[in-house]
């Protein structure tokens, strides 16, 4: 046989498992807690053509305060045959938990799965919720099924790896990858160890809840009638007439109606000043709230009173400072300005305002002595 290492592959993912029971289908879907998740591990080397798989049921189970889980053991030489489907028809339940495109891995084995408990369970090992109930009950189930489908997601494996372990079952050399059961139950659970269990059938009839709860009223059978031999017996030994007695009962009676019904009077009395004080009571209350409620419009207006007076405030501020931040650049370039004819130098305003100061001069001073000179001229 061919060696492809590269088919090597260990898998550990949530899964979903369905089997057939009385002629119905049956799911592990739920673990207790449910937020937890029924996963299928499986480890397979192509090379050695060796695998082991396994179920791992997330579970409460007295003797373990913790969370614990209960794995389905699934030997690897009771599979007698091993195939796959990658579009197969998913239950409702099934599509809703998983919410991926699954695969199916259908095994037919020659003997039923193993249960695995942690060492630290209490024997007979029980649920210690009624959710882990219901747990107990699906793998009760299932320990007793010989033909089982594994619900993955399509992502978690190849075709190629599937068809690896399909064609190693059909050839009768799928080995187990620990041949030692013993060694194998020892290394579970983090090094603690594991044990294989037998769940006990939940007796119909049994009156004690997994949590150790009374039953409920409708559980409870009626008290016995009253024997009547007794009651007849007791009256046959009665005197047969008592004349004053009746009548002195009689009178009793009369006193005891007469008392109670003057006690149920004052309970009446006592009912309804009460209700005339729960009723006073409520109508305070409604004042109050109806107070409040105005109370409360009022600061809302206020309020936005406030926030509008507050925004126009803003928009002064910011129209404010920006007149003042020009103010501030104005007093800036006046005090460079400032500097700078202190220290006797000339912008170019006031240079170009000399110039043109002095050449106006100038000009009309010699403008002036030119007409003076020819005037001298013409007297000569």
């Amino acid at each position: 046989m061919s060696t492809f290492p590269c088919l090597d592959f260990d898998l550990k993912t949530p899964a979903c498992v369905e089997w057939r029971s009385n002629d119905a289908a049956q799911y592990l879907v739920d673990p207790d807690p449910q937020r937890g998740r029924v996963t299928f591990e499986s480890r397979f080397s192509h090379e050695t053509s060796s695998a082991s798989f396994q179920l791992h049921c997330p579970i409460r189970v007295k003797g373990i305060e913790s969370q614990s889980h209960i794995i389905g053991l699934i030997h690897t030489h009771s599979i007698a045959l091993f195939d796959y489907d990658e579009n197969p028809e998913v239950p409702e339940i099934v599509r809703k938990k998983l919410n991926c495109r699954a695969v199916r891995l259908h095994f037919d084995l020659r003997q039923p799965l193993d249960l695995v408990a942690s060492t630290a369970a209490t024997e007979p090992v029980q649920p210690r919720k009624r959710l882990s109930g219901q747990a107990f009950d699906s793998l009760r189930s299932l320990s007793k099924t010989t033909a089982l489908d594994v619900y993955i997601s399509a992502r978690e494996v190849s075709q190629a790896k599937l068809s690896a372990i399909r064609e190693a079952v059909s050839q009768n050399t799928l080995q187990p990858l620990n041949s030692d059961t013993q060694a194998a139950l020892a290394s579970l659970y983090g090094g603690r160890g594991g044990k294989i269990i037998s769940l006990p059938s939940q007796p119909h009839n049994s009156s004690t809840l997994p949590n150790d709860e009374p039953p409920s009223y409708a559980d409870l059978e009626p008290p016995p009638p009253p024997d009547l031999e007794t009651s007849s017996h007791s009256k046959s030994q009665s005197p047969p007439s008592v004349g004053p007695s009746i009548e002195q009962n009689d009178k009793k009676r009369r006193r005891l109606n007469d008392s109670s019904t003057s006690s149920e009077i004052d309970n009446d009395h006592d009912v309804w000043a009460a209700l005339s004080d729960m009723r006073k009571e409520m109508h305070r209350l409604a004042k109050r709230v109806e107070r409040l409620e105005k109370e409360n419009k009022d600061l809302k207006e206020e309020l936005e009173d406030l926030r509008t007076s507050c925004d126009k405030a803003i928009d002064t501020i910011d129209v404010d400072g920006a007149a003042l931040l020009e103010v501030h650049e104005e007093l800036d370039e006046l005090k460079v300005h400032v500097d700078f004819l202190s220290h006797g130098g000339l912008d170019s305003d006031a240079e170009e305002h000399l110039v043109e100061t002095v050449k106006n001069s100038v000009l009309t001073h010699i403008l002036e002595r030119g007409y003076n000179t020819k005037i001298t001229i013409e007297k000569s």
